[in-house]
């Protein structure tokens, strides 16, 4: 099974927000084969939140230092490629991450902002493991507490994973990676197989 942990951080959550940073782990059958961290400057006309500056310790000047959004999408494509067949529609990456569909939301769109109708390619859009809605399922059956927040360090925090530096793409993805393994174990399984 191939697995794509991924993690953004963005300029804002708007639709017309930019990603700034894509980090992801490459697991194939249980094994790490690779982590990539590739940051990128915002499209032109971006929304771009003072807040988002701050929590991600960015400013203007760091992210126009970062390569072009076209020269970002070549550099993840062409790790994609290493792992999956972009012909084989049966040879796909499974997404995880903390809150999955924000950050697939956000590659779907910068995607398509740069006229690429491919991600298809790469990613299986029907399976997705989102550690938050296990998370939010597993509270609804009182087997995890509610806590003040849902946010990925607060429930590193609870399961004591090490959270080096919280809103760098990087650090969040292999957090969100151990998560999801504690979270497997909680439903009683020690891996994914999918039932497709």
């Amino acid at each position: 099974m191939k697995i794509l942990y991924l993690d953004t951080e963005t300029t804002g959550i708007t639709a017309n927000s930019a990603v700034i940073q894509f980090a992801g782990i490459i697991e194939i059958d249980g094994e790490v084969k690779e982590e990539f961290n590739i940051r990128c400057k915002s499209h032109k006309d971006a929304d771009i939140s003072e807040k988002a500056l701050e929590v991600t310790g960015m400013t203007l000047d760091i992210i126009n230092s970062y390569q072009e959004p076209k020269e970002a999408l070549w550099e993840m494509e062409s790790i994609f490629e290493k792992y999956c067949s972009k012909f084989d529609k049966n040879d796909k990456f499974i997404l995880i991450g903390q809150n999955i569909k924000f950050d697939f939301q956000k590659l779907y769109e910068f995607y398509t902002r740069l006229g690429n109708k491919y991600l298809g390619s790469w990613i299986n859009f029907k399976l997705m493991f989102d550690t938050l809605a296990v998370i939010q399922a597993l509270q609804l059956v009182d087997k995890l507490p509610v806590l003040e927040n849902n946010k990925l360090i607060t429930w590193c925090n609870y399961f004591g994973i090490e959270l080096e530096n919280a809103h760098d793409a990087l650090a969040d993805i292999r957090a969100t990676r151990e998560l999801a393994q504690v979270l497997l174990k909680k439903l009683g399984m020690n891996n994914i197989t999918p039932v497709i």
